[in-house]
């Protein structure tokens, strides 16, 4: 038996063990290079994530550093980097508390190119085929104000693209752009019509609702395939799943039930993955943040799972952050997949990373990746 194999629970479901890379933030994938974050600092790896090497850093103000005192306080304050787009050149975009990030292609250093008005922080970016580069606004929003849509040429500075009226939405999820297509996806929540999926082809001159109003367009990440749109949801208030929209026919089918809600879904080599995270809730009750893999988009199983850490606080609201595993985004050429440990028990914080070839053996598909 292959020893990363470890068979636990009462059903006996496979855990694929993944290798431990070090605490630190995985964040995103470019071809050859990994990069990642330890603290207020931006790493890259050439070599698959064995050794990382410092390339730029943010000067964090005096309450961030503060708020990252020590590991409970960044949990609480969710300090540090989020999330990082590589431009292309030596660019990049990134996220941190209450700010959008910019690095000059040559400097050691991020500038500030937004304030964050409203929340902490969006909960993605994402650069259009024109190369803009979006984010959509989140945060509780009890009163239902207007939500807004910003966009930047280059990643400097952002203006309001598009902004939806007062109790339309109560926040974007996320903004995911579609290479099949030629537009994006726009991701909206919580509740009732606050709920859709919404499509752009002309960056926001337009906005046309796709699905609207119902749990199951609830979703946070989508992976967009030829044959239609991975559609994970997000809910506390229905079972989850995994499901595929086709949008020109508007079917949206269920292909597997997910034990709690998709909080990253992200596509590497030919491979889809998704994670869940533990929003407990009357009906999700599993204590386990799950990876879930597909060779094809249609047929998904889960290859690992993981027991939260801090149980005993039974932290429903999420305040030291929900259990989860965060994918590292973009279009890689590793045959990996890597992930940061979230609330995990032994690994909160860590970097981990798991062989395609191991995944594919797991689900017993063909370990050749077309090129």
């Amino acid at each position: 038996m292959n020893p990363l194999l470890q068979h636990t629970g009462p059903q006996q479901q496979a855990r694929l063990a993944p290798r431990d890379l070090g605490r630190r933030r995985v964040l995103a994938v470019q071809g050859d290079v990994l990069y990642a974050a330890k603290g207020f600092h931006l790493e890259r790896s050439l070599d698959g994530g064995l050794n990382f090497e410092k390339l730029a850093s943010v000067t964090p103000t005096l309450s961030e550093r503060l708020m990252a005192s020590g590991t409970l306080a960044q949990r609480f304050f969710r300090t540090g980097f989020h999330h990082l787009l590589p431009l292309g050149g030596g660019a990049f975009v990134a996220v941190v508390r209450g700010r959008l990030l910019h690095l000059q292609p040559g400097s050691k250093r991020f500038t500030t190119a937004h304030h964050v008005e409203h929340g902490t922080r969006p909960l993605n970016v994402c650069r259009s085929a024109t190369g803009r580069v979006w984010f959509g606004e989140y945060w509780n929003n009890p009163g239902r104000d207007a939500v807004r849509i910003y966009g930047s040429d280059d990643g400097c500075a952002f203006e309001v693209a598009h902004s939806f009226s007062r109790g339309a939405v109560r926040h974007v999820h996320g903004i995911h752009a579609d290479p099949h297509r030629g537009g994006m996806w726009v991701l909206t929540g919580d509740d009732g019509p606050e709920v859709g999926l919404w499509w752009t082809d002309d960056d926001f001159k337009t906005l046309d609702p796709v699905l609207r109003g119902e749990q199951r367009a609830r979703a946070v990440s989508v992976i967009c395939t030829p044959e239609g749109l991975v559609l994970p949801t997000d809910t506390p208030q229905e079972r989850n799943r995994v499901q595929l929209f086709d949008p020109r026919t508007g079917r949206l089918e269920e292909l597997a039930e997910l034990p709690g809600s998709c909080f990253a879904a992200t596509s590497s080599r030919g491979m889809h993955y998704l994670s869940t995270a533990v929003e407990k809730s009357d009906v999700n009750t599993d204590t386990r943040a799950a990876l879930f893999a597909s060779a094809d988009g249609f047929d998904w199983r889960p290859v690992a799972r993981f027991e939260r850490d801090l149980a005993l606080l039974n932290d429903r609201r999420g305040y030291l952050q929900y259990p989860a595993l965060l994918l590292a985004a973009g279009d890689s050429r590793l045959p990996y997949l890597y992930a940061t440990a979230q609330s995990i028990k032994g690994l909160h914080g860590r970097c981990l990373r798991w062989s395609e070839s191991d995944v594919r053996n797991l689900l017993g598909v063909d370990s050749a990746v077309a090129a």
